[in-house]
C-alpha cells in the first residue's frame, strides 16, 4: 500500500513539474513479450517481471527521489544514474550503458532492456537483490503463462502425433516419408 502510495505521488509530481509524455504502464506478460521479442532469455523474464513490479508498478516514467548525493533510479528497472545511464550535466555518472537518463522513461523499451541486460552482464542480478528478496516465494516464478501454446498435430504415415508449438518441438520428418501437417509451423 505505502509503496503504490509513494509512486502514485511520484507520478503527480512528475505531471505538474514537466513530466514525461506518454508515460506507459506494462503488465507482467506485456513485460515479458516484449522483453522475448528483444532477445532476453525466457528463463530470466519471470525475474524481470518481479523485479519491474517490484520497483517500479511496471511503469516506465518513475524517477525515485534523489539521494544526498543527487543520485535518482530511472524507468521501469530503477536503473542508477550513478553508474549506467547520463542524467544532469552536474551529476557525474560512468553512464556503462551509453545512453541518457531519459531514455530510459520511454514507452519503447528497448533502451532500458539493452541497458540492464548490459547490468546482468556485469553484475548479476545483485543491483536488484533488495526486489528479488521475495522472488521465490512468490508463486510468479514462471512466466509461461504469458506466451500462447498451439497446438499442433503431426500425420506421419497414418501416426498421429500432437505437439505445442510454443514449447518449440523438434519433429524431424525423413524426406522420403509423406506426411501432412494440420496447422503451418515452423520445423
Amino acid at each position: 500500500m505505502q509503496k503504490q502510495l509513494v509512486l502514485t505521488l511520484l507520478v503527480v509530481l512528475q505531471v505538474f513539474l514537466g513530466g514525461i509524455e506518454g508515460a506507459r504502464i506494462l503488465d507482467r506478460c506485456t513485460l515479458a513479450r516484449e522483453m522475448d521479442a528483444l532477445g532476453v532469455p525466457r528463463s530470466d523474464l519471470a525475474r524481470w517481471a518481479f523485479i519491474a513490479d517490484s520497483v517500479s508498478s511496471f511503469r516506465t516514467e518513475v524517477i525515485s527521489p534523489a539521494n544526498p548525493d543527487g543520485i535518482k533510479n530511472y524507468g521501469l528497472f530503477q536503473i542508477s544514474n550513478k553508474y549506467w545511464c547520463q542524467s544532469l550535466p552536474g551529476i557525474r555518472s560512468k553512464n556503462i550503458c551509453e545512453v541518457d537518463c531519459d531514455q530510459l522513461l520511454l514507452d519503447n523499451i528497448k533502451e532500458s532492456v539493452h541497458c540492464v541486460l548490459r547490468i546482468k552482464e556485469l553484475e548479476g542480478w545483485s543491483p536488484w537483490i533488495s526486489a528479488l528478496h521475495h522472488f521465490e516465494s512468490s508463486g510468479q516464478t514462471s512466466i509461461d503463462d504469458c506466451f500462447e501454446f498451439e497446438s499442433v498435430t503431426v500425420t506421419v504415415n497414418g501416426t498421429t502425433s500432437a505437439g505445442s508449438s510454443g514449447n518449440n518441438p523438434k519433429i524431424f520428418i525423413p524426406s522420403d516419408i509423406g506426411c501432412s501437417v494440420n496447422k503451418n509451423v515452423e520445423f
